[in-house]
């Protein structure tokens, strides 16, 4: 587990900064969506639509319900608030009439700038510290972290309910 010269407690740190480097994010983003007025779910969603919409897919609201894990009634509450409030819209399938697919619209990525490029102005002011080694070895440190992540099975059921403090 451990390579040459490194402690398994150097790991364990390393494991327990990339939780609060996470948990700080959760919280920051949560902070930010709530001055916008979006959900958590609304922004993940609308993070889906535009990396979708970047790669030429088009996304229906069983795929964009299939990839949040919701619901048929919780994707059209979320598909509704998202075209109510000009984040998104539904336009007919070019394949299949009985089909919509969902798009961002240009208000959507306005808002998610004015939302998101504080966060990474503040990163990238404290980031531009390092040398570019470091760098390459951060980048490759939180690939192998992410990779290692997404090979761990989700737990079956609905996610737990959060913490109250």
């Amino acid at each position: 587990m451990s390579q040459p010269g490194q402690e398994p407690s150097e790991l364990f740190q390393l494991i327990h900064a990339l939780r609060r480097y996470a948990e700080v994010a959760d919280r920051t983003v949560d902070a930010a969506g709530h001055r916008s007025g979006l959900h958590r779910t609304d922004l993940r969603a609308l993070t889906i639509l535009m990396q979708r919409q970047a790669a030429g897919l088009n996304t229906s609201p069983t795929d964009l319900g299939r990839m949040l894990s919701l619901t048929s009634a919780s994707t059209t509450a979320l598909v509704d608030r998202l075209v109510s409030n000009g984040h998104a819209e539904r336009t007919p399938s070019t394949t299949d009439r009985r089909r919509v697919s969902i798009s961002h619209t240009d208000t959507a990525a306005v808002d998610g700038r004015k939302i998101f490029m504080p966060m990474a102005r503040s990163m990238a002011d404290r980031l531009s510290e390092f040398t570019p080694e470091q760098m390459q070895t951060a980048i490759e440190v939180l690939a192998a972290a992410t990779e290692a992540l997404g090979t761990v099975e989700a737990p079956a059921g609905p996610p737990p309910a959060p913490i109250q403090s």
